[in-house]
């Protein structure tokens, strides 16, 4: 139960430096080959751009890279004294597109252009959604009330730290624009959600009212945000409209407590993990009627829920002593007899955009915790970063 309660929990930070890139290598999905054998690559940048659309390709789980492959990109990837030209055409059987970007000088600018590039192979050629270019937002927790958030792109890179309060910070959501964040923070000594820039820049509180308030994201329209509140002395979901600031009060369970609602993608439900059967589990609730069902009822504990675009939903289970990562799709009606991890402790999962990958915390022993990817069509677990320290609560952007 310990995630469950962490809903008014504390977390903190440590001094990182960039993470290392991620590879995707499993016995997963059929893979299409891909060969970058006749793409030149000139320069310290060109090399870069070569390399980065390499590692996305490979981490999308529908490419694998092979100098015979019947995919073939060729081209150059120039470097220019005012950043790099890239002139390329993409071909497989039966099809081309040619693809011809530049960018500004920088490692960040280039990296940009050759998640593009990857991105549109993985539309154009598998009519799939790419998440290269996304980004994750984290927790990296110090102390009992001790915490800030962190931000990296998808591979892991650009590891950095984005506020430095040094007090307890609770569940970043990213906004739907994908350039604020909403978070529960004790700034201020009570628990208020606010809403931050990822580039740095004033907070803006978003829930301050008097009691709890956390766990809010906003919905698929951006105009409402769900959340925890006690307003009544008892934690709830509420509906708050960011246009005129108007509550609505979603369930109302006086001997229960309520905790991590999440929407979903057509913006007419809303999971979230309530106690009323005497254990945490998850239920749905609909918005517009305000009637709630439950969701599970295998393993002792259910929760961390989140909604893919393609109405499954990822949550933690505890099964056999332990948390680990399943999927349920509530259209289908059925949970999961078999959860995606095993071994250490699993928590806090989060959907990639594509409905296929998924970040999630695993647990390392002495109060560690790393952060690692999991692909629901088999490839291997893999770690997004080396970094050491207590790491947990990703959340993966839509854009």
């Amino acid at each position: 139960m310990k995630r469950f309660l962490l809903m008014v929990a504390v977390m903190g930070t440590v001094t990182v430096v960039c993470g290392a890139d991620i590879t995707v290598r499993g016995e997963g999905a059929s893979k299409d080959a891909v060969s970058l054998t006749g793409l030149a690559a000139t320069g310290e940048t060109g090399s870069l751009f070569v390399q980065t659309l390499q590692g996305d390709l490979e981490r999308s789980g529908w490419f694998k890279i092979d100098p015979a492959g019947q995919i073939r990109v060729s081209g150059a990837a120039s470097a220019r004294a005012d950043g790099l030209s890239v002139s390329s055409l993409v071909s497989w059987p039966g099809k081309r597109m040619e693809w011809n970007r530049s960018s500004a000088a920088g490692a960040t600018e280039v990296r940009r252009l050759a998640h593009q590039l990857a991105n549109d192979m993985v539309k154009n050629i598998k009519g799939e959604r790419g998440i290269a270019g996304t980004r994750i937002v984290l927790v990296n927790r110090r102390g009992p009330n001790n915490a800030d958030l962190f931000m990296c792109d998808a591979d892991g890179r650009g590891l950095a730290q984005i506020t430095q309060d040094n007090v307890a910070a609770v569940g970043p959501k990213w906004d739907r624009d994908g350039q604020n964040i909403l978070y529960t923070s004790y700034l201020h000594k009570s628990p208020t959600v606010y809403r931050f820039p990822a580039t740095g820049g004033r907070r803006l509180p978003l829930a301050k009212f008097n009691g709890l308030n956390t766990g809010a994201e906003i919905s698929p329209d951006g105009r409402t945000a769900v959340l925890i509140l006690a307003l009544s002395g008892n934690p709830d979901v509420y509906t708050l409209d960011l246009g005129s600031g108007a509550v609505t009060r979603l369930t109302q369970t006086p001997h229960a407590v309520e905790a991590s609602p999440a929407w979903s993608p057509d913006g007419a439900k809303v999971v979230y993990v309530g106690d009323a059967s005497g254990s945490p589990q998850l239920y749905s609730v609909d918005v517009a009627t305000r009637r709630s069902r439950r969701l599970t009822y295998k393993g002792s504990e259910n929760v961390n829920p989140d909604w893919a675009a393609n109405g499954k939903i990822v949550y933690a289970t505890r099964r056999s002593g332990g948390y680990q990562i399943a999927v349920l799709d509530p259209a289908a009606g059925g949970e999961s007899d078999t959860p995606l991890t095993s071994g250490p402790d699993h928590e806090d999962p989060s959907w990639a955009p594509d409905s296929r990958h998924i970040v999630c915390s695993r647990a390392e022993g002495s109060g560690r915790s790393s952060l690692w990817i999991l692909d629901t069509q088999g490839d291997s677990p893999v770690r997004l970063f080396p970094n050491a320290g207590n790491w947990m609560s990703p959340d993966w952007s839509d854009k």
